[in-house]
């Protein structure tokens, strides 16, 4: 009757701490950053010199303008509870990086690229993306404020919602005027994000990986392995640790050759626990696909892995030394 009692009372303990975990997932929000649109900074001419079509948000964040929007409307999402990435902070944070470029050059034979917005996605590791545009018309001593807003997952660049707001013609401060044209849509926009980051927690977050074969790896794609008892090809093996990790099993093997495998909407989890008893962490494409280096070493490989952004990956297979 005591070990009854006792598995019960850890069965309990268990179910507690499941509902628990349950319910802090539910109340969990997404972390955000507000930037200026891009289409907005190349319109207004805040663009990289040598690449007119690329945004460049330093140069857009010295306008006085552009930083009263985008901490104002930073300001008011935090006041709805969601945690903020300061743009501003996140710049610096790239400027001084000094492995920004660590691995994006040759070793991937120049296929991989990471644009500006890509860098801020890395190093910010947000979950969505707020891009504003404005336009600040003057009457006279009177200003107004045209305000557009659209939230993106920053980890496929998805449109989750948008709207538009207008202030009052007024001598207010343009912080004044940003507030009162915002929000009158700001609660159904932050439903929206909500709404979706909570399909997000359940569903998993869509990542793409794109696997390579190093000169110095001992099989490629095609190389029969042998797992589980049975035989099959190395993408095979690869295909199984897929549809055991990917949230639900959902992901698409994009294409395939001997030497490269390029998988999509890979539905990985928002969160996973830290090696040696480490608390529970947030993933990205990076962090998520790390994980297949301990199923890839009975093999005999190894892997580099290069992010890109937070929601894609490339992976260069190699031998184990």
């Amino acid at each position: 009757m005591r070990k009854l009692m006792q598995t019960m009372f850890l069965l309990l303990v268990g179910l507690v701490a499941q509902a628990q975990d349950i319910a802090s997932q539910k109340a969990m929000k997404p972390t955000i950053m507000v930037i200026p649109e891009k289409s907005w900074c190349i319109n207004n001419g805040y663009v990289k010199s040598e690449s007119p079509l690329e945004a460049d948000y330093e140069k857009a964040v010295l306008n006085d303008d552009v930083l009263s929007v985008i901490t104002k409307m930073g300001g008011i999402m935090e006041q709805r509870g969601y945690p903020l990435k300061l743009l501003t902070s996140v710049l610096d944070e790239i400027k001084y990086e000094e492995t920004l470029d660590y691995a994006l050059q040759s070793k991937n034979d120049g296929e991989i690229v990471e644009n500006d917005l890509d860098k801020l996605m890395r190093v910010a590791q947000a979950d969505i993306l707020v891009n504003v545009a404005f336009e600040r018309k003057t009457y006279g001593p009177r200003n107004v404020v045209e305000f557009r807003v659209t939230s993106v997952d920053a980890a496929t660049s998805k449109q989750i919602g948008g709207e538009v707001g207008r202030s009052s013609v007024s001598g207010s401060p343009m912080s004044v005027l940003v507030e009162e044209s915002v929000l009158g849509f700001m609660d159904n926009f932050t439903a929206s994000i909500q709404r979706y980051f909570q399909r997000t927690i359940e569903s998993g977050r869509e990542g793409v990986f794109v696997f390579k074969i190093a000169s110095d790896c001992p099989l490629n794609f095609e190389s029969t392995v042998s797992l589980n008892g049975e035989e099959g090809e190395l993408c095979d093996a690869i295909d199984y640790w897929m549809s055991e990790n990917a949230v639900n099993g959902v992901y698409t093997q994009a294409s395939k050759n001997r030497v490269r495998l390029v998988y999509e909407q890979v539905n990985f989890p928002l969160s996973g626990k830290g090696k040696f008893g480490a608390k529970v962490k947030a993933l990205n494409a990076e962090s998520f696909i790390k994980q297949i280096n301990t199923f890839l070493s009975q093999f005999g490989l190894d892997i580099s892995v290069t992010p890109v952004g937070i929601g894609k990956a490339y992976i260069v297979i190699g031998g184990r030394s």
